[in-house]
């Protein structure tokens, strides 16, 4: 009834595909698991070994890695059931009840779980901006995601019928990190079609360190940067209308000429052991702004 789609590149999921198939075998519904590994290292191929002699476990290994997009697109022609659900290689599963709520959903076409981070920082305070970030910014309530259930939708815990997917995958064409979840959702809110928002969250647990993070954030606006250049409707995101806004107000001709002394300066508080999320949104904003002068 369930094809459990699980990508993975450069992380341990031992302990996820565990938790799943326990999951799995309890409810005594159809299900299988998937895992295609995105071209990892050796290291972690090795701790990852164990999981091919897992009997509903089918496990494929990418020799190059092909990218976020086209990994997760591979997905279907590999899946038996109508029903996909993705979960990211870096999350743990804390609800015993977490396969069951999925299998009650799986009239809906779409169907996005939510995401948390744990409360406690990590120890490690070169991570602390990650760890913020996400619960600050990603662990969004319920009422707050069925309110705005297109903004919301991420692609680390969600159910798709295989119907839909086949129609609208994920584009291509954005092969780096960074907001192919984003296409992803203003194609199906442009085809009409609902994502439905439960509680059913997933954990994230590959936190990364902070310079790490800033490397894929520029990343993730140049992927944004592209996507603008779409059809799409991106008005909603608040990074994009925040730009306009001081375009329109003549104010990055104001900004432009020291931006890359500001981007520094910045920077270095966010590599610091007490980062400003509102620093990292003013870091994000001239960013965005250089890379639309194609600096």
């Amino acid at each position: 009834m369930i094809s459990i789609c699980i990508p993975i590149y450069n992380f341990n999921v031992v302990d996820l595909i565990i938790t799943i198939i326990n999951q799995g075998e309890k409810s005594k519904k159809p299900y299988e698991v998937i895992c295609i590994d995105d071209g990892s290292n050796d290291e972690i191929l090795k701790l990852n070994a164990e999981i091919k002699s897992y009997k509903t476990v089918k496990y494929l290994i990418l020799k190059r890695n092909i990218g976020r997009s086209k990994i997760r697109n591979l997905f279907l022609e590999n899946a038996t059931y109508e029903n996909l659900l993705f979960i990211d290689c870096d999350c743990s599963i804390q609800n015993g009840n977490f396969l069951e709520k999925y299998f009650e959903q799986v009239e809906n076409e779409v169907v996005y779980g939510g995401r948390r981070h744990h409360d406690n920082p990590p120890k490690n305070k070169n991570k602390k901006l990650r760890w913020l970030y996400g619960i600050k910014k990603e662990d969004q309530n319920i009422n707050y995601r069925v309110k705005n259930p297109y903004h919301c939708f991420r692609s680390n815990n969600f159910l798709i019928k295989r119907t839909i997917f086949s129609q609208i995958k994920f584009n291509e064409e954005i092969e780096t990190y960074g907001h192919e979840d984003t296409l992803l959702s203003l194609e199906l809110k442009k085809n009409k079609i609902a994502i439905f928002q439960i509680y059913n969250p997933v954990f994230h647990e590959g936190i990364e360190d902070s310079s790490v993070f800033l490397e894929k954030t520029k990343s993730a606006i140049k992927n944004l940067v592209l996507l603008e250049k779409n059809t799409l409707d991106t008005s909603s995101i608040k990074l994009i209308k925040t730009y306009y806004l001081i375009s329109k107000l003549k104010l990055t001709w104001l900004v432009f000429p020291i931006s890359k002394t500001i981007l520094t300066i910045l920077e270095r508080q966010l590599l610091s052991k007490r980062p400003s999320l509102k620093i990292f949104d003013l870091y994000k904003l001239i960013y965005f702004l250089r890379e639309k002068q194609n600096v």
